[in-house]
C-alpha cells in the first residue's frame, strides 16, 4: 500500500520532539520502504543537508529503508524510477519477516544485573573466570532465551555518561542463529522515561514487544502497547491467562517490581539466565 505526503511520527509531542514528526512523500508501510522525491531547490542548501541528514537516520532508525530520486532522474525517466521502487519492494516483501519484533533494554538494569550475577555465578563456580558478556553477546542470548528468531530490532537506553562504553554497537546489525538484531543505541538524561515514549511512539511499528529492564516506570507504557484483553494458553495440562504480544527479561518473582502490576502476566524469562549463558556457562550450570 502507498500513502502519500504521509506525516510519520507523534503530531502530540511536535513541540517537544520537532525530529519525531517528519513528512515524507511516499511510504509502502508493508515493505518498511518510504521513497523520496528531492527537487534541486529544496534539498541543495547546507540547512536542508543537514535536515535530510537527521531525517534520515531517524527513519532508519524506525526500521524503514529509504530511497531517494532526484528531480532530474524523475524527469527523465519516470518509468525507471518506477521499476527500480518495485523491485525493491518485492525483494523486501521476500525477505520481510512475518512479525516485526522490537527489543528495549534499560542499560543501567542490565550491567547491574549483570554485576550481581557474575559475583554470583563465580562462587558457583570457583574454578571458571568468569567475565561480563558484552552486550551485542548478551542480546544475541537473549532472544534465544525469549525462544524468539527472525528480524528483531533492539533500542538500548543509556545515560549520556555511559553512551561511550556501547556507542561502537549503534547501527550494529548482529547476527545468531535464527536471524539478525540490529542494534541502536539512545542516550538521554532521563533514559527511563524516553524508552517509554519511545515505545508508545512507535508502536504502530512493532508486532511484539520485549523488555530488559524491572521498575515500576514500565508498567503503564509497556501494558499500553500489549493486548487489552488477556489470553488463554494451556501448559502442562492447566490453564492459565497471559497478555500476549510481549515478553520480559526480568528479576525472579521474589524481587520483581511487577508484581501486582498486569506486567506479572506478560511472559518472562529471569535476565540471569541469558547474562549466565553468555559468560559461557551451560544452562544446566545456572
Amino acid at each position: 500500500m502507498i500513502e502519500s505526503e504521509h506525516w510519520f511520527g507523534d503530531a502530540e509531542k511536535h513541540a517537544r520532539y520537532r525530529v519525531d514528526f517528519i513528512l515524507v512523500d511516499f511510504i509502502l508501510k508493508d515493505a518498511r520502504l518510504i521513497i523520496e522525491l528531492d527537487g534541486h531547490e529544496h534539498h541543495s542548501t547546507k540547512e536542508q543537508l543537514k535536515k535530510d541528514a537527521i531525517r534520515q537516520r531517524y527513519l532508519t532508525r524506525a526500521g524503514y529503508s529509504v530511497i531517494r530520486f532526484a528531480g532530474s532522474e524523475i524527469n527523465r525517466d519516470p518509468a525507471a524510477c518506477v521499476r527500480e521502487v518495485r523491485e525493491m519492494y518485492k525483494e523486501r516483501m521476500q525477505r520481510a519477516p512475518a512479525k516485526y519484533r522490537v527489543l528495549y533494554i534499560d542499560y543501567r538494569f542490565l550491567f547491574r544485573q549483570m554485576t550481581k550475577a557474575k559475583r554470583f555465578y563465580q562462587n558457583l563456580h570457583p574454578s571458571k573466570s568468569l567475565q561480563n558478556p558484552s552486550l551485542d553477546k548478551f542480546i544475541t542470548h537473549a532472544v534465544g532465551w525469549l525462544h524468539e528468531k527472525s528480524f528483531i530490532t533492539a533500542f538500548i537506553f543509556v545515560p549520556p555518561e555511559e553512551e561511550y562504553y556501547i556507542k561502537p554497537l549503534d547501527g550494529q546489525t548482529t547476527e545468531y542463529e535464527k536471524g539478525e538484531v540490529r542494534i541502536n543505541v539512545m542516550a538521554h538524561d532521563l533514559y527511563s522515561a524516553e524508552l517509554g515514549v519511545h515505545m508508545e511512539s512507535y508502536a504502530h511499528l512493532f508486532d511484539e514487544f520485549f523488555l530488559v529492564a524491572d521498575d515500576p516506570i514500565y508498567v503503564l507504557p509497556l501494558r499500553s502497547v500489549l493486548p487489552a484483553k488477556l489470553s488463554d494458553r494451556v501448559l502442562g495440562g492447566q490453564n492459565f491467562e497471559f497478555l500476549a504480544g510481549g515478553k520480559l527479561l526480568r528479576r525472579g518473582n521474589d524481587e520483581t517490581a511487577f508484581v501486582g502490576t498486569d506486567l506479572a502476566r506478560v511472559l518472562w524469562q529471569d535476565v540471569w539466565y541469558p547474562i549466565g549463558t553468555a559468560m559461557g556457562l551451560d544452562p544446566y550450570e545456572l
